[in-house]
């Protein structure tokens, strides 16, 4: 892996035929920063559902522990990304202000936060809005 512009664009290797893959992020302004130069692109959310669907498949191939717990924590990071969304658009941080208030979250698993009106299972299956995240 390549880091070609931080946070938002990366060249992956490519196996088979020594080639690279471009993997690309939005990288928009927002209350938090701002960029002279935006484009569109994934989201990190995007790109996790692709690989709990990838990591499902590769089990089904042949199913093993350590697969069922890549998907269990693959589907935690899916959920804990969607967690800090619908907390931030409740709040407008990022669009309006800096402040994002951790008081509110859990220190441990399996302790959800009670306003979320989601879990890590099946997250990646829930509908999404044009925003990228989950439909509430």
């Amino acid at each position: 892996m390549k880091i070609i512009d931080p946070g938002h664009v990366y060249e992956l290797k490519q196996l088979g035929d020594n080639s690279t893959q471009t993997l690309k992020f939005i990288k928009r302004s927002g209350g938090a920063v701002h960029y002279d130069q935006e484009w569109a692109g994934v989201q990190t959310q995007e790109v996790l559902r692709a690989l709990i669907d990838r990591t499902k498949y590769l089990d089904t191939v042949l199913a093993c522990k350590e697969t069922k717990e890549a998907v269990t924590h693959l589907q935690m990071a899916l959920y804990w990304y969607e967690v800090r969304a619908l907390r931030r658009k409740r709040s407008q941080t990022n669009r309006t202000t800096l402040d994002h208030d951790d008081s509110i979250t859990p220190e441990y698993h399996p302790e959800y936060a009670p306003d979320i009106p989601f879990i890590e299972q099946g997250i990646e299956l829930l509908p999404t809005g044009d925003d990228g995240h989950i439909i509430r």
